[in-house]
């Protein structure tokens, strides 16, 4: 993987472009923010000597069925080279394509892993326009079918080329700008605590923390230097992402799709409705562990988590992330969701995805699970 960052960075696309000697692009978009964050101007004018077909009929959460209408799109256009512009769904609506091109017939098994995933050989250009996924550092994408999430993985997904470009991501409103540090946050907290954690992927997360907690509040509420903070926030997005990438989420990710699909909450959202609880119960110990590690390993994690979240003690956690959260306006109050009744809660509860389950580093008791989802 080669990868450019720095304002500006965009104008090197010709030249990626060029020493892959390729010509017919497909373009893969959002459907406002390609136009919003500067970035089609920016491409018209940089490849108006290639070829270019655009796709951007999709939904914000991948789902099959969209992104079979992408290959089908891809198929016709005789495509050489993908370039994703645009947020973490985005990019994975890239990868879905290049890892179901040719093979669309057995998407599903795919998804299921009934089915191998060939790789189409078709180079992967991420250029990303929020700072909150870090998608384009990680080799899996996440696609839903009959409002069930599953994961796409394969190493040669992991796209080809990253172009970081800071300008790109200053056109979204606050809430967005939000719900993309949260992401960025909730990544970095996550792989840091996972059972799959290393030495190396901690000090990537807790490099990526550091960073997202530098810059998160200026980036959301645009103070000045405005430009620079947001290619810090990208490139602390990137860092999450390539942590995450070597030890994937856990219990606050496994949770958080039922938020999604249910509720129509944005991901860093979603994510944030049982994050801060959840650190609560990992710092206080005490449950049945999931990391062979031990409970001084999981101990001496959560000290390091709090120490560079500026942490003092146990009994500080909670209100810490609700100031952190109340200082870029979003709210996971349950009992301000009209629809988060006390039986959807239940549900929601149960919905967790087993999978990123396991990547936690305890189980939870049925009252600390009522305590998270506030059941009454």
């Amino acid at each position: 993987m080669r990868t450019v960052k720095g304002l500006g960075s965009i104008e090197s696309i010709s030249e990626v472009l060029d020493c892959l000697k390729l010509k017919k692009i497909l373009i893969v978009s959002g459907k406002n923010s390609f136009k919003n964050s500067g970035a089609e101007k920016a491409l018209k004018r940089l490849l108006v000597k290639f070829e270019l077909h655009y796709f951007n009929d999709f939904t914000s959460n991948p789902k099959l069925s969209d992104a079979l209408k992408g290959v089908d799109v891809a198929e016709k256009f005789g495509l050489e080279a993908i370039i994703a512009i645009g947020g973490g769904s985005v990019i994975d609506m890239s990868k879905l394509i290049k890892g179901f091109l040719y093979n669309s017939s057995e998407a599903l098994n795919m998804m299921k892993g009934k089915a191998i995933i060939k790789n189409s050989k078709i180079p992967l250009i991420a250029i990303p326009t929020t700072a909150g996924t870090g998608s384009e550092e990680t080799h899996f994408a996440v696609v839903y079918d009959d409002d069930k999430k599953y994961s796409l993985a394969a190493k040669f997904l992991r796209p080809n080329y990253v172009i970081l470009d800071g300008n790109l991501a200053l056109s979204k409103n606050k809430y967005q700008k939000a719900c993309n540090v949260l992401d960025s946050i909730s990544q970095s907290i996550e792989s840091t605590w996972s059972i799959n954690s290393t030495k190396q992927s901690r000090k990537i997360s807790l490099k990526a923390l550091k960073k997202s907690m530098e810059h998160y509040f200026d980036f959301v509420n645009k103070n000045k230097n405005y430009e620079e903070i947001s290619q810090n926030m990208l490139e602390a997005a990137n860092l999450s992402g390539k942590s995450i990438d070597l030890t994937k989420t856990t219990a606050a990710h496994a949770w958080s799709y039922g938020f999604t699909s249910q509720l129509n909450l944005p991901h860093g959202h979603a994510v944030w409705m049982t994050l801060p609880k959840i650190f609560v119960i990992h710092s206080n110990n005490g449950n049945i562990l999931n990391d062979d590690r031990g409970e001084n390993f999981v101990s001496q994690t959560m000290q390091e988590l709090q120490k560079v979240l500026e942490i003092s003690d146990k009994d500080s956690i909670e209100k810490t992330f609700l100031d952190l959260l109340s200082s870029i306006s979003v709210n996971i109050d349950f009992d301000k969701f009209d629809k988060l009744t006390n039986n959807k809660r239940i549900e929601l509860s149960k919905s967790a995805n087993l999978q990123r389950m396991k990547n936690n580093p305890i189980q939870f008791t049925q009252k600390q699970i009522e305590w998270i989802f506030n059941i009454k």
